[in-house]
């Protein structure tokens, strides 16, 4: 993700760049560096905010309880999405490192 453009922090950015630097390091860590799967665009931007996909026990609507957070990607030339889970690119705080 090299060569990703930046994308400035809004006034309402939920990451600053230090944490989206983190994001395309760990990417880039594991090998995540391929073009984009619907256009072939090499340009990527990491969102300024995070994805949360509620795990639930049941087909329905449930608030509240566990959920996978996900760091986005997107493509710079089809805004293709791409989501990556936080825990696997060790970017999650444990609950014994509070």
């Amino acid at each position: 993700m090299g060569d990703e453009k930046k994308q400035k922090t809004g006034p309402r950015s939920v990451l600053s760049e230090d944490q989206r630097q983190k994001i395309a390091a760990a990417l880039e860590a594991r090998g995540a560096t391929q073009a984009c799967p619907r256009c072939s665009n090499k340009t990527f931007t990491v969102l300024e905010g995070y994805f949360t996909h509620p795990l639930s026990p049941s087909v329905g609507m449930i608030l509240g309880g566990p959920a996978v957070p996900v760091a986005v990607v997107a493509c710079n030339n089809c805004g293709f999405l791409s989501e990556h889970a936080l825990g696997t690119l060790g970017l999650l705080e444990r609950e014994a490192d509070k």
